[in-house]
């Protein structure tokens, strides 16, 4: 199973040679975990990064007691807490599986070793880290000048079947307007 992820991950982002793969799966642990599963919570430590190989994962912000979703990661894609994997400062998110889900985590340092030692490898980590951090900006973007109507929209064109994995409370956090809203605008889309 391990081969074919990393085949799949390697063939969208960068390839990399066999030592590098070889070198790399010994650092990697696959993750089985039931939804509900807090990976991070805020003000944990934390240097992992995670990849999706099956389910789906918010991080979300709690602020006075009102929960904030700012992003989703399903199938095939990276999520970690940002402030703690890059800063090294206490995670100002808390990322939870929304799924039974099945996670391969990457440790930082064992990744910085890597991209030390095999350039192939720090190209390929580079372009993973810029494509993220691209569809964030995009996201932040795109929302500002965008109606209720535009953002939904807009997610339902990157996640068609977001519904089916993602509470009605999560989208509409993520969108930035209340569940109400988020009813109207799902109601009038299927009127169309």
């Amino acid at each position: 199973m391990l081969n074919k992820i990393i085949n799949k991950i390697t063939k969208e982002h960068s390839s990399l040679s066999n030592e590098t793969i070889d070198e790399w799966k010994k650092d990697i642990r696959v993750l089985e975990l039931k939804k509900g599963t807090q990976l991070v919570k805020e003000g944990d430590f934390t240097n992992k990064l995670y990849f999706i190989c099956e389910g789906s994962v918010k991080a979300y912000h709690l602020k006075n007691g009102k929960l904030i979703t700012d992003w989703f990661a399903f199938n095939n894609e990276f999520i970690c807490a940002i402030t703690g994997y890059f800063l090294k400062n206490p995670s100002e998110h808390y990322i939870e599986l929304t799924e039974n889900s099945i996670l391969l985590e990457f440790d930082r340092e064992k990744l910085t070793e890597l991209s030390t030692k095999y350039h192939d490898f720090e190209r390929f980590l580079r372009i993973i880290i810029t494509k993220i951090m691209l569809q964030l900006q995009h996201r932040v973007l795109y929302f500002q000048f965008s109606t209720a109507k535009e953002r939904y929209g807009f997610l339902l064109k990157q996640y068609p079947q977001i519904a089916l994995h993602i509470s009605l409370g999560d989208i509409a956090s993520y969108i930035g307007i209340t569940q109400e809203t988020l009813s109207r605008v799902r109601a009038k889309n299927n009127r169309i």
